[in-house]
């Protein structure tokens, strides 16, 4: 599945798209708050992630562990649930995505998922606010490749929580305005999920050992957990 942010159709180049961010559920499910960049109806709403970037696009990747159509007799809808090392994603796709919609149809638990999307917010009847994605592309993936994506998850995860202060100030400033917190938290998930892959099967053995080794040394010189146990968020 092709991940690239630029493409060719019928000899005309679409215009560059926003750079699909890699994130974990724990994170996902938490960016709540979203906003605009103009006033314009037709601009893009993103996402105010936690560890201080701006999300319009996705890339999430875990363990299909259900499928199902809730949609009406004359329409199908489809939602699916997917599980990463850190949470769960919640997919919905229907008469808009009709490409996804055929290759979910298709899925049988637990196979390996990649989701390219767009996330969605939306209030439930208590008030909670939920993030959903709606998928531009899906595919089946193997167990290497879905080790690949939560090792880069963890890469980039740790990226932005190092950095986002300086790269994308009024962002981060924004998120932890909403959220309560710097976002350094999300170290600690990354450094879990890192750790589950060398505690894990020989399916973790395309993955190269001694660089995921030297990315939890430099997690844990920082202070956050590496212990293996699924951190804890302290309270706001």
């Amino acid at each position: 599945m092709a991940t690239s942010d630029s493409q060719t159709r019928q000899g005309a180049t679409v215009p560059d798209r926003e750079v699909a961010k890699h994130v974990f559920a724990a994170e996902l499910n938490e960016a709540t708050y979203t906003f605009k960049t103009s006033q314009d109806e037709r601009a893009p709403v993103y996402l105010a992630l936690p560890t201080g970037e701006r999300a319009n696009r996705v890339c999430v990747m875990g363990t299909v562990t259900d499928v199902e159509d809730v949609g009406t007799d004359d329409q199908e809808y489809l939602r699916v649930r997917v599980v990463d090392p850190t949470g769960t994603f919640w997919v919905y796709a229907g008469q808009y995505q009709h490409e996804a919609l055929k290759k979910l149809k298709k899925i049988q638990p637990p196979e390996f998922l990649t989701v390219i999307g767009k996330p969605r917010t939306y209030k439930t009847d208590d008030g909670t606010i939920n993030v959903s994605l709606v998928p531009e592309d899906v595919g089946i993936v193997d167990v290497k490749t879905r080790n690949s994506w939560v090792f880069e998850a963890a890469r980039r995860t740790l990226e932005r929580v190092g950095s986002a202060r300086e790269t994308s100030p009024k962002v981060a400033a924004l998120a932890r305005e909403q959220y309560g917190h710097d976002g350094s938290y999300f170290a600690h998930v990354a450094a879990f999920a890192l750790q589950n892959l060398l505690d894990g099967d020989d399916s973790a053995a395309n993955l190269d050992e001694e660089t995921i080794e030297e990315r939890l040394e430099e997690a844990e010189a920082k202070g956050y957990d590496v212990d293996g146990k699924k951190p804890e968020q302290e309270s706001k």
